[in-house]
């Protein structure tokens, strides 16, 4: 009986050394223990099982660990020898706090393949001393000196090179608003035909395409106004097509309008309001109205304009 308790010991005793020599096993180095501030370190990480025999959770590296930040993460390199399936990482590392840190360890989930059990291993803690540069002994030290007052000088091809910047930006700018005023008088007021007779051509156009016809009565009414808009701009010589319709009546009444003329004409350019914004379909008879008195009122422009002296116009 004490020979059967005492085998069976023994063999639970190897039992349980063959398992623990089984299980994974992890190791972790540093290639210096002795760094200076903001100098790199390579820490590795390394472990080993059996083949086909567990299953290994690699951790995951954060930007930092403890009070060192991660530099670089290279790729984890695996081999087999000898039945065991090892692992490996190398993680470069720097500090820019003095004095001894410590590289916390870091946990490995494991699990065996032909069972539900699951553990973790644990690096371990790695200490690192961080110092600052040595003072170079040889160096002399010097005395503290005062303040010395630096004069502001500005040398003379700075002075000539502004003036040539602020002349250029000059010409610039004069350019520019020669060059779009020359471009909006083209587009405006550039025609082979006089403004009347420009003014009347495209009223007799805008007749002939029958928009009131097809029910295009805001299309109508908008054309209207731009030809009467264009008219006054090219007669005056003054850009008028952004002008508003009290905008518009302010202008008219800079000339020799009578006040019936001018009124009548303001219940024409309200009526194409009401259509191009409000969505107002007038009777026929009011388009033909609005249409009589812009052409009415081009008409009188034309005779007050053309009576005044030459040096007037």
């Amino acid at each position: 009986m004490k020979l059967f308790i005492t085998t069976l010991c023994i063999c639970l005793l190897y039992s349980s050394q063959a398992a623990f020599a089984q299980s994974p096993t992890i190791k972790t180095s540093v290639d210096k223990n002795t760094i200076v501030i903001g100098q790199q370190l390579n820490y590795r990480v390394q472990t080993s099982m059996p083949d086909n025999t567990y299953q290994l959770g690699w951790f995951s590296i954060p930007d930092s660990i403890g009070n060192f930040v991660v530099i670089k993460r290279n790729k984890i390199d695996s081999t087999i020898t000898n039945g065991n399936l090892n692992f490996g990482q190398d993680i470069v590392l720097t500090s820019f706090d003095s004095g001894r840190q410590v590289i916390p360890p870091i946990p490995l989930s494991a699990s065996r393949l032909d069972a539900d059990s699951s553990f973790n291993i644990y690096t371990d803690s790695v200490a690192i001393n961080v110092t600052y540069s040595p003072t170079d002994s040889i160096m002399p030290f010097h005395d503290i000196k005062p303040i010395i007052e630096v004069k502001r000088t500005f040398p003379w091809w700075a002075w000539v090179l502004a003036g040539l910047g602020v002349a250029l930006l000059l010409a610039w700018v004069f350019f520019l608003r020669k060059f779009f005023a020359k471009k909006k008088e083209t587009v405006i007021f550039d025609s082979k035909l006089s403004p009347y007779d420009e003014a009347l051509e495209s009223l007799s156009a805008l007749e002939k395409e029958n928009l009131l016809q097809n029910n295009e009565v805001k299309e109508y009414h908008v054309r209207l106004t731009e030809i009467f808009k264009r008219y006054l701009s090219r007669k005056t010589n003054i850009y008028q097509m952004h002008l508003t319709t009290d905008e518009l009546l302010i202008a008219l009444n800079e000339l020799d309008l009578s006040k019936e003329q001018i009124s009548s004409f303001a219940n024409a350019l309200r009526m194409g309001n009401a259509v191009k914004f409000a969505q107002y379909i007038p009777p026929a008879y009011e388009n033909e109205n609005c249409f009589s008195q812009t052409k009415e009122m081009i008409t009188s422009i034309h005779n007050i304009v053309n009576k005044k002296p030459r040096d007037d116009i």
